[in-house]
């Protein structure tokens, strides 16, 4: 059984009760509810610390200035998987949220390092997120969301992904979106399980708009706007790459598969995709469940769900490459099965976890790869630059001859569509000409 911690920080405006602090004060509140033994946590703001022993109840006070940086540090204990924390001011407004381990910073120039969490208005329904922004991070960079599994949440996936990491060394943000409750009160992702469905809520409609709203408001790139997930939102991911081919450029699902309504209504746009799956996953079976003996609803086995993507983005070359098996305790090893010289250059790669399960490597499971460094290294490869057609590194009057040529076969590649207007025509010619006169 998982033994849970649960931590709660608030800060407290500054008032005469608290006459020791200049600035203002955070209370840390630690509670250790299984009390069986385990060993705690440490955290630190700044130089100053505590411990969180286990079955104790406690709250600290910090003395903290919000001007300027201050230093959070998190780490220690036996199940530091586990836990997570939020940072939120007197109005009950997040200003950071993480779990163990964790090192970043709050207030002053480090606001951006936090995990912030959001409200975002769908169609008059508010739907919750969290947006990590590196300080590493350059105007027009890459968006990735990570999606929760089935009875998930957006702050589980923060931890368990363990994505802020590698966006902070690569320098792109991370968007962790919130499902809603379904009849059972546990968050999903609306791709058509057998019993949600008297579910009406629109999830790609949802994500779709939460990534255009990121573009505009932070500047985020949208040729480079990516989605990974986990079980149910590896799931969703799929969906995501059949309905908005347009907003999402390449998708890696972990432990995810293709439910056969998605699979019949897909789109046939090009799409990269990764898939990251154990063979020994007893939840999101290798083998798939056309029968739905598991009450999931239909979906396709692992294999048949990469060779609709092979055939769909026209890969005509393979290799099978295995990975190093650098911890040999975890009774698993990696098989890249990659298939490429495909159309647009849309690889397609299936992370098969040999004698894996229902686990994000890295975290639980394999050791033998980090899931999220695997999926940066497989979206890196085809971030593009707008205006860039033909991929030379450089926008001149090639990429305008490339987008004639284009236009003229009646193709269409996701590059070309300047506009996203879901087609490629003179008008992203005109765009194109703005980019290299300088115009956008």
């Amino acid at each position: 059984m998982k033994k849970y911690l649960s931590i709660i920080f608030y800060v407290l405006l500054f008032n005469s009760i608290y006459s020791q602090c200049d600035d203002s004060i955070l209370l840390l509140t630690m509670e250790d509810s299984w009390g069986d033994g385990w060993n705690g946590n440490t955290f630190c703001i700044n130089a100053e610390c505590t411990t969180l022993l286990s079955g104790t109840i406690g709250t600290h006070e910090f003395c903290i200035d919000l001007s300027v940086e201050n230093m959070i540090t998190c780490g220690g204990g036996s199940w530091q998987s586990e836990v997570f924390w939020t940072l939120s001011d007197s109005y009950g407004t997040t200003l950071a949220a993480g779990g163990a381990p964790f090192e970043g910073c709050v207030g002053g120039s480090c606001e951006n390092e936090i995990t912030e969490s959001f409200e975002f208005n769908d169609n008059g329904q508010l739907r919750d997120y969290y947006l990590y922004r590196p300080n590493s991070i350059q105007d027009n960079a890459p968006l990735v969301f990570v999606l929760h599994g089935y009875s998930g949440s957006a702050n589980g996936m923060i931890t368990y992904s363990a994505m802020n990491a590698v966006a902070a060394e690569h320098g792109f943000a991370v968007c962790y979106p919130q499902g809603i409750s379904d009849q059972s009160g546990y968050n999903f992702w609306n791709v058509g399980y057998a019993f949600h469905q008297y579910q009406t809520v629109d999830d790609v409609g949802f994500l779709s708009s939460l990534a255009d709203y990121l573009q505009n408001e932070y500047g985020f790139d949208s040729q480079n706007t990516f989605v990974t997930g986990f079980s149910n939102g590896g799931d969703m991911s799929y969906m995501l790459a059949c309905q908005a081919n347009d907003v999402f450029r390449s998708i890696a699902p972990v432990a995810g598969s293709m439910m056969e309504t998605i699979y019949n209504t897909c789109d046939s746009s090009p799409v990269p995709v990764l898939e990251i799956h154990g063979r020994n996953d007893n939840v999101t079976l290798w083998d798939g469940d056309m029968q739905n003996n598991a009450g999931w609803g239909a979906y396709f086995g692992t294999q048949d769900g990469i060779d609709f993507w092979v055939d769909t983005n026209s890969c005509m070359s393979s290799e099978n490459i295995f990975l190093p098996n650098t911890n040999t305790s975890d009774g698993s090893y990696v098989i890249n099965h990659r298939y490429f010289d495909c159309s647009d250059d849309a690889e397609v790669w299936l992370y098969e976890v040999v004698g894996g399960g229902h686990d994000w490597p890295g975290s639980s499971g394999n050791m033998d790869i980090e899931a999220s460094e695997e999926i940066w290294n497989f979206f890196s490869q085809f971030t593009s630059t707008l205006g860039d057609i033909n991929g030379d590194g450089i926008i001149n009057i090639l990429d305008v001859v490339f987008l004639v040529n284009v236009i003229l076969d009646s193709e269409y590649i996701q590059s070309g569509d300047l506009n996203s207007d879901g087609s490629i025509d003179v008008l992203d010619i005109v765009s194109m000409i703005n980019i290299i006169l300088g115009g956008r």
